[in-house]
């Protein structure tokens, strides 16, 4: 990968970052209200349910993007973490936070490993 190639991908992924950021730090739609209303009540329930799923699934897409990130810095974006081939530059246009290449993600969705399996030292900086 060339580093015009690099600098493009960073600047995406950096714009993805400061985008999730700021969807992370809205939380007000998580917080607990209380109600006299039996139904009011079960409605904000679900309203935080939600809400916390998106959080949650936010805070996720902010850990791929920060490890991606992470691996430029360290020389190694583009690589696959599995087989250390190159990942095709088509799979990194349409996600550029790609941590595997295409037939070592479908194993890895396949055999129900997640990120989170992978080991990398900037999740535990992550959100």
């Amino acid at each position: 990968m060339t580093e015009l190639e690099t600098r493009k991908f960073k600047k995406i992924l950096l714009a993805r970052q400061s985008e999730l950021e700021g969807l992370i730090r809205n939380r007000e739609a998580a917080t607990i209200e209380t109600s006299a209303d039996a139904l009011d009540q079960i409605q904000h329930a679900v309203e935080r349910e939600l809400a916390l799923e998106t959080l949650a699934r936010e805070s996720n897409f902010l850990r791929e993007t920060r490890s991606a990130l992470h691996r430029i810095q360290t020389g190694i974006f583009g690589v696959c973490l599995d087989c250390e081939e190159d990942i095709r530059a088509k799979r990194l246009v349409a996600v550029p936070w790609a941590a595997r290449c295409i037939a070592c993600q479908e194993r890895a969705d396949r055999d129900g490993e997640t990120p989170d399996d992978m080991i990398e030292p900037l999740l535990v900086d992550a959100a």
